[in-house]
């Protein structure tokens, strides 16, 4: 009986610490970390037919991604921007970026500055990425040792040079496609016409070079008279470059 009795008041002096311990204490509430001033909240762009399309803001990485649907083929985007209360951003919501192929052929990039009430500024890089089927296109030359050499007469005022290239997701319109002869640093030294091709067989492409246009005439005179070259084709925002290069001859250059 002793022993029952001692349990019983250590189970009451227990209960009474318990007690005593949680009318003490309190509860302690820990505000989160305060949000930078300077975000962008949310970018869409709405010069489209129907709902908007919503772009996603990264913030820890700084950046907006929009993913455009391929058969819309936009040259220009209006962005609908919100931003952090009280701040400002350049370039403006609403401004209207207009050339949306240079900046898929020249890798441009667009960036959004944000500045919050206290000056603080933020940058926010634009990607986009164009939901379109892969651009394939095959070899000119069998392998890096098999060369095909093009012959192109520079003393003829009507010399033409037309070169077909085969392969898959071309854009059906040359105003989305762009073909560039590369030389051994992979700079760009000559922009190929594009010959109209049939839209209902977008699995070849020809590109061309005229001696009567003085475009082509001034490009192909700052060229030795005999190179190795690579042609890089850009399809709206996809882009290929051939891995075996071509040989250029000019003749009576």
């Amino acid at each position: 009986m002793m022993y029952i009795t001692n349990l019983k008041r250590a189970a009451l002096a227990c209960c009474v610490t318990l007690i005593a311990f949680t009318s003490c204490s309190k509860t302690t509430t820990i505000d989160p970390p305060a949000l930078a001033q300077n975000r962008v909240l949310t970018y869409k762009i709405v010069n489209v037919a129907g709902d908007p399309i919503q772009g996603i803001v990264n913030d820890r990485d700084s950046a907006i991604t929009v993913y455009l649907p391929y058969y819309l083929q936009l040259t220009s985007i209006q962005p609908e921007i919100t931003i952090s209360e009280g701040a400002s951003i350049t370039p403006a919501s609403g401004t209207l970026v207009e050339d949306l192929l240079k900046m898929f052929f020249s890798g441009t990039k667009i960036q959004y500055v944000v500045k919050a009430k206290d000056g603080a500024q933020r940058t926010y890089t634009l990607k986009i990425e164009a939901q379109q089927p892969p651009l394939v296109i095959n070899e000119l030359s069998p392998d890096a040792n098999t060369i095909t050499a093009y012959d192109f007469n520079m003393g003829d005022l009507y010399a033409s040079l037309s070169i077909t290239l085969h392969g898959s997701g071309f854009a059906a319109s040359n105003d989305l496609i762009q073909a560039d002869l590369l030389d051994a640093t992979g700079k760009a030294v000559f922009k190929f016409g594009l010959s109209t091709f049939n839209t209902n067989n977008l699995t070849m492409m020809g590109i061309n070079i005229a001696r009567y246009n003085p475009t082509d005439y001034e490009a192909l005179k700052a060229l030795p008279a005999t190179g190795l070259y690579k042609i890089r084709v850009y399809s709206y925002a996809k882009v290929v470059t051939l891995q075996h290069p071509i040989r250029l001859n000019l003749l009576n250059k």
